[in-house]
C-alpha cells in the first residue's frame, strides 16, 4: 500500500533495455520550511536501549531531535561531541514510518556527506511491519547509501535478508567516485525497487543490481514485497566504521537537499516469469545458503569467482571443483524455499573445463507436507532429477565449450526415489499454503565422475516461463530465441521435435542417450526468424528408454527428454 501526502506531481521516464518506466512522484520533502515536517518524519531518540542498545551496531551516539535542523532548503543532521544520556556524542535519526511507507518505487536523496574516522551516515529502509517475515534480517533491510567517513570517495549499497540474526545474510556493492570525495559536493543516491529486482544508482549511474535474496519467513520474493519506510541518520562509531580517533573533528554533518519517492505508472505488461534462484552476486555462496559435500570416492568444494563470468553475468559466478575418481564424488546445493508458480523450466549458465567428462545430477527438492524442510533423506517429500551430461559432445554442456546456457523444461525432470523415498509423486512447485502440493525448498547437485576432474563455473540460476509476453524484443535473451517441443512423448517408432526460431541464427539439433552417446543429428543450419522446423526422430531401431535432445544456438544450449517405448 502507498500512503500519500500532498505533493507537487513530477513525472519522468527512464528507458532501459528491459522496459520503459514512467516514474511519477508520490512523496517528497524539499525541506523548504524552517522546521522539520512532523507530518513526514519522526525522530528516534536515545541509544536504542533497552531493546536494541547501541542500535544493534555498538554505536556511540545519543540521538535527539535537536540535531536535525531545516534551513535554506536543506536538512542538516549534525553529529556533535557532547555528553548526553551517558554517551559522548549526539546526532539525529529520522524515519517516515506510518507517514511514508511503500512497496516498490524509486527512492532518491540528494546529499553531501561528512568526513572523518568513525562517522557513519546512511540513507536506508526497513520494513514497516517486521512481524510479517520475522525478526531482522528475515524481514529485510535496503541500504540505499552507507558511507564510512575515512573512505570519503566510496559509498555502499547493501541488502540484508535471510534468517533471523545471527543467520542473516547480505549482498553489498561499492561505488567509487572518479575524482574527489562525497564531502566535496552534493550527489544523488537512489534505488529502483521492483518485484524481483533492486538497482542502485549514484548520480543516475547504475552500479549494482540485486535479484537474488531469501527469507526464512516466506517464499521469494520475500522479504522485499511489503511496505518499507525511509530512514536518515548519522551514526558515530559502530561495527562498520569503527570509533572516532584523534583525527576526527566535530561537529560533522550530513546535509540533505531533498528526499523524493516515485512509483512506476507505465502501462502494465505481462513480463516473462523469471524467478531468480541465485545470480551469485552476493559473492559468498557458503554464506548464502549454499553447501558442499564430499562423496565416498572423492570430494570437492565451491566458492566465488570474481573473474570468470558469462556475458549476462554480474560481478561473480560460483566455481566448483570435484574429481577425479569414477562414481559419486560429492556435490553441492542451496536451500532456498521458492514458490515457482508460472515457471515452466529451469535455466543456468555453465562453463566446464576442457578434457573432462562427468554428470551433474540436478535434483529439485519439493516440499509436500508444508513445513518448508527437506529431511536428509526424506520419507515425506519429493525429489525430481535431471542428468546433465558434460563431455566432449555434451549433450547437456560441452567441456571446453565456453559459457553455455542450459535450459531444462520441468517435464524433463523425473521423480527420483533413490534418496528421498516419499512424497506424493507430483512436481507441483506451488506452496502448500497457496493450494499446491509443495514448493521448491532446495536444489542439490550430485557430481558423478568418470575418472576426470569435474571443474567448472556456473551462474544465473533461474526458473522461467519463456512463453509469457516479453516486455521488449530487444531485451529477449538469446536462449529464448527459439521454442521447442517433442510430440508425441513417449512414442514407439518415430516422433517429431518442433523448433521455432524467433530470430535468424545458426542452430544445431542432436539426440543423445543417457550415456552421452550421439544417436542422431537432426538438423544443422540457419533458421530464419519465425521459421518452424518439424524434425523427425526415428527411434525405431533404438532400445526403449529415455533420450536427450539438445538445441544449440548462439552459444546457448536447451535440453529436454523424451521416451522411446515399445
Amino acid at each position: 500500500m502507498i500512503r500519500l501526502t500532498w505533493f507537487a506531481a513530477v513525472t519522468f521516464v527512464i528507458a532501459s533495455s528491459a522496459s520503459a518506466q514512467t516514474w511519477e512522484q508520490v512523496w517528497a520533502d524539499e525541506f523548504d520550511g524552517s522546521t522539520l515536517d512532523a507530518g513526514k518524519w519522526t525522530a528516534q531518540l536515545g541509544d536504542g536501549c533497552p531493546d536494541l542498545c547501541g542500535w544493534g551496531n555498538n554505536e556511540l551516539e545519543w540521538y535527539q531531535a535537536a540535531n536535525a535542523t531545516v534551513e535554506d532548503g536543506m536538512l542538516t543532521i549534525t553529529a556533535r561531541e557532547e555528553s548526553v544520556g551517558g554517551k559522548n556524542y549526539t546526532s539525529a535519526r529520522l524515519r517516515t514510518i506510518g507517514k511514508g511507507d511503500w512497496t516498490y518505487g524509486r527512492m532518491e536523496a540528494r546529499a553531501r556527506l561528512p568526513i572523518g574516522k568513525g562517522l557513519w551516515p546512511a540513507i536506508w529502509m526497513l520494513p514497516t511491519e517486521p512481524s510479517i517475515y520475522g525478526t531482522w534480517a528475515a524481514s529485510g533491510e535496503i541500504d540505499i547509501m552507507e558511507y564510512v567517513g575515512d573512505k570519503p570517495a566510496e559509498v555502499l549499497g547493501t541488502l540484508h535478508y535471510g534468517g533471523t540474526f545471527p543467520a542473516n545474510q547480505s549482498s553489498t556493492r561499492t561505488y567509487t567516485l572518479p575524482s574527489g570525495t562525497f564531502a566535496d559536493d552534493f550527489h544523488v543516491f537512489a534505488v529502483e525497487w521492483e518485484a524481483g529486482a533492486i538497482r542502485w544508482y549514484v548520480d543516475d549511474e547504475l552500479y549494482a543490481t540485486q535479484t537474488s535474496w531469501s527469507s526464512s519467513g516466506g517464499a521469494y520474493p520475500a522479504p522485499f514485497d511489503v511496505d518499507f519506510h525511509l530512514i536518515l541518520n548519522l551514526a558515530v562509531g559502530g561495527n562498520l566504521p569503527g570509533n572516532p580517533d584523534g583525527t576526527t573533528t566535530f561537529p560533522q554533518a550530513m546535509v540533505v537537499d531533498y528526499v523524493r519517492v516515485y512509483k512506476d505508472v507505465s502501462e502494465p505488461v505481462d513480463p516473462p516469469v523469471s524467478l531468480v534462484f541465485d545470480d551469485m552476486e552476493h559473492g559468498n555462496p557458503l554464506g548464502n545458503g549454499w553447501f558442499a559435500f564430499g562423496g565416498s570416492v572423492g570430494g570437492g568444494g565451491i566458492d566465488a569467482n570474481a573473474v570468470d563470468v558469462p556475458a549476462t553475468g554480474g560481478g561473480f559466478s560460483l566455481q566448483a571443483g570435484f574429481g577425479g575418481a569414477a562414481g559419486f564424488i560429492g556435490g553441492f546445493g542451496r536451500t532456498k524455499p521458492m514458490d515457482l508458480t508460472g515457471a515452466t523450466e529451469f535455466r543456468f549458465w555453465i562453463k566446464p573445463d576442457a578434457g573432462q567428462a562427468y554428470t551433474l545430477e540436478i535434483n529439485l527438492q519439493d516440499d509436500d507436507n508444508g513445513d518448508n524442510l527437506i529431511p536428509s533423506p526424506s520419507s515425506v517429500d519429493d525429489e525430481y532429477q535431471f542428468s546433465c551430461v558434460v563431455g566432449a559432445s555434451g549433450p547437456c554442456a560441452v567441456a571446453g565449450g565456453g559459457w553455455q546456457e542450459v535450459v531444462i523444461p520441468f517435464s524433463s525432470f523425473v521423480d527420483d526415489n533413490s534418496f528421498n523415498t516419499g512424497g506424493n509423486g507430483v512436481f507441483d512447485p506451488v506452496a502448500v499454503a497457496a493450494g499446491g502440493n509443495g514448493q521448491l525448498v532446495a536444489i542439490v547437485v550430485a557430481v558423478i565422475g568418470t575418472g576426470t576432474d569435474a571443474t567448472f563455473r556456473t551462474d544465473n540460476w533461474a526458473f522461467v516461463d519463456p512463453t509469457a509476453t516479453s516486455v521488449s524484443e530487444d531485451a529477449e535473451l538469446p536462449a529464448q530465441a527459439f521454442t521447442y517441443a517433442v510430440y508425441p512423448n513417449p512414442f514407439a517408432g518415430s516422433g517429431a521435435l518442433q523448433v521455432t526460431a524467433k530470430r535468424s541464427h545458426h542452430v544445431q539439433v542432436d539426440v543423445f542417450d543417457l550415456l552421452g552417446r550421439k544417436m542422431e543429428q537432426l538438423f544443422e543450419g540457419v533458421l530464419a526468424a519465425g521459421e518452424t522446423r518439424s524434425l523427425t526422430i526415428d527411434g525405431s531401431a533404438w532400445p526403449a528408454g529415455v533420450y536427450v535432445y539438445r538445441i544449440a544456438g548462439e552459444g546457448h544450449i536447451a535440453t529436454g527428454r523424451f521416451v522411446v517405448s515399445r
